[in-house]
């Protein structure tokens, strides 16, 4: 005891400890769980997945739709355990990026981050691009495609939402967290309405619920149902890349990731319930989105482009919060060094990563107005709108084998813990032989485009890797315990607090 009465009196700090976390310049303790699923949810976009998207999935998947959409929730269920497996245990500006790397190597790491990169950045684009165009067709009163200052319109807002997206991040996350929380709570809350009516108005009718076995699918559809219904979750895990900005976060991320996969997989089960359920009384029949469903539309005129507002605003969102998440992962490889350096600034005043936040955006914009450009269907559209699906799934393949790598390194392996991971690799793995097997030529084509991206990527992160010891050595950075956090540093930082608002790193 008289060590510790000497070491608190004399304000000495612990040995072993660091003055400085690996991350420092983000600032510690500015969000709460439920910022981290707030950031999680608007990364998935629920409201604009489930009013506008489900079509597919009901049109591929018939009557087994719903179980393939309950099979795809326990999915990713799994995927979150798999990633709990690590936010208990580090936190990391990286999230999957940073845990595969410490998991399974640098290789299958630069895959995993080079993968969800190109998830985050795809994601984007595409919901960027959705959201502006269904506002200026809201401005237009529908007429969107008759007029020609349609387009120069949606250049001039594409600017102006990315600028504004740009600021929010580089303001905080607990500024973009917020922002997402109060849009997410209003598009949820419009989208259970919306399914309540529609499931009303069908009597709760769930006889679309029960699959007909003697229309079952062919076992490729039934896994191609499976990756297109993962189209729904993906993101999910962005809020693990908040995690060194989070109070306690090796308890907030693995229950913000919990919280965020359970919410999901609850409100897509109603929803397209409700879809299912008026399927048979909807023109066109399963092929309507909950969207189409909603036949109550008709008796207001305001219903139905508030419906799109909220769809609209879905999308930018979630556009707000890939970004959010991609910034994040630049920020952590700019502090390895795998990026140049400059990218891993953070702001003195706001303590976010706002060079990184600058150079994501400005990448954001040009690869949104290259899409608008060139349109729809071409071979850069296809990349992008694979990559925002693909990505992701490749990501969560990764980061499933990665866990169990990491529990065997550390000798922590036990099966009660490993399970989840196990499985959701072996599920994984159909769900991307089945996405490849069922590929048109056009998908096909942006299948190896993307491949083509994650080899490069991988071969000249190796080679790097291999010349210079100490990048291996930086690899997978991730918040550290510091000086201040002990018993004896905690009037320094107190008096930081008092000094600039913002704890020392």
């Amino acid at each position: 005891m008289s060590a510790l009465r000497d070491a608190i009196a004399g304000h000495r700090y612990p040995s072993g400890l660091e003055r400085r976390s690996p991350l420092n310049g983000l600032r510690r303790g500015s969000v709460g769980t439920v910022d981290l699923v707030a950031q999680s949810v608007a990364a998935v976009a629920p409201a604009g997945v489930l009013l506008a998207q489900t079509g597919g999935l009901v049109s591929r998947g018939g009557s087994f739709a719903y179980f393939d959409l309950l099979l795809t929730a326990t999915i990713v269920v799994m995927v979150a355990l798999s990633i709990a497996i690590f936010g208990r245990r580090i936190s990391a500006a990286g999230g999957v990026y940073t845990f595969v790397t410490r998991g399974a190597g640098p290789l299958l790491g630069i895959a995993a981050g080079s993968a969800i990169a190109l998830g985050y950045g795809g994601m984007a684009v595409d919901t960027l691009l959705s959201g502006v165009r269904r506002i200026v067709a809201l401005l237009f009163f529908g007429e969107f495609g008759e007029r020609a200052s349609a387009q120069l319109l949606t250049v001039i807002l594409l600017v102006v939402v990315v600028a504004v997206i740009t600021l929010v991040i580089a303001l905080g996350a607990r500024t973009s967290t917020r922002i997402m929380l109060a849009i997410e709570v209003v598009a949820v809350a419009a989208i259970l309405t919306v399914s309540v009516i529609v499931f009303a108005r069908a009597g709760w009718n769930v006889s679309g619920l029960v699959p007909d076995l003697a229309a079952a699918p062919s076992l490729g559809s039934f896994a191609a149902g499976i990756g297109l219904a993962m189209t729904g979750f993906v993101g999910f895990e962005s809020g693990a890349a908040l995690g060194p900005e989070s109070r306690r976060p090796l308890a907030s991320v693995p229950r913000a990731l919990g919280w965020t996969a359970g919410a999901l997989a609850a409100v897509y089960l109603f929803g397209v319930a409700a879809q299912l359920s008026a399927a048979p009384t909807s023109p066109g029949g399963a092929t309507n989105t909950l969207l189409a469903s909603t036949e109550f539309a008709q008796t207001a005129p305001w219903i139905a482009p508030a419906i799109e507002g909220v769809i609209a605003a879905s999308w930018i969102v979630c556009a707000l919060a890939c970004t959010n998440a991609l910034v994040r992962l630049v920020f952590s490889l700019a502090r390895e060094g795998v990026l140049p350096p400059a990218l891993s600034g953070t702001s003195l005043r706001s303590a976010t990563p706002h060079r990184a936040a600058i150079a994501v955006g400005a990448v954001i914009l040009v690869a949104t107005l290259l899409r608008e450009v060139t349109g729809w269907d071409s071979l850069f559209a296809r990349v992008l709108t694979l990559s925002s699906s693909m990505g992701f799934i490749v990501a969560y393949l990764l980061v499933s084998v990665g866990a169990v790598a990491y529990l065997i390194r550390l000798r922590e392996f036990s099966s009660r813990e490993a399970w989840p991971a196990v499985l959701a690799a072996v599920a994984l793995v159909g769900v991307i032989l089945a996405e490849v097997l069922s590929a048109d030529d056009g998908r096909r084509t942006a299948l190896m485009v993307f491949t083509t991206i994650l080899i490069a990527a991988c071969v000249v992160h190796m080679v790097r890797v291999r010349r210079d010891p100490a990048l291996r050595a930086r690899l997978g950075v991730y918040d550290t315990p510091i000086a201040s956090d002990a018993l004896d540093g905690l009037r320094e930082e107190e008096a930081a607090r008092s000094g600039d608002g913002r704890p020392t790193r």
